[in-house]
C-alpha cells in the first residue's frame, strides 16, 4: 500500500512518527504494530485497519 502510494518507507515513518527500521520489520512480518501505530497507518491510507493489516497466520 506504501509503494503504491509512492511513498518511501522514511515517508510513511514520519508520518506516523515511528523510524524507517520499524515500517522495515512491519512489512517484512518481523514486528506486529501496536493497535494506536496500526490505526494511524490505517488512517493514513484512508482504509479500515482490516484492509491494511491481515492475519495471514
Amino acid at each position: 500500500m506504501r509503494a503504491e502510494n509512492d511513498m518511501t518507507q522514511a515517508q510513511l515513518a514520519e508520518s506516523v512518527e515511528v523510524s524507517r527500521q520499524t515500517i522495515n520489520a512491519i512489512e517484512k512480518g518481523k514486528f506486529d504494530p501496536s493497535l494506536p501505530l496500526a490505526f494511524k497507518i490505517a488512517k493514513l491510507f484512508s482504509k479500515k485497519i482490516e484492509e491494511v493489516f491481515l492475519d495471514e497466520g
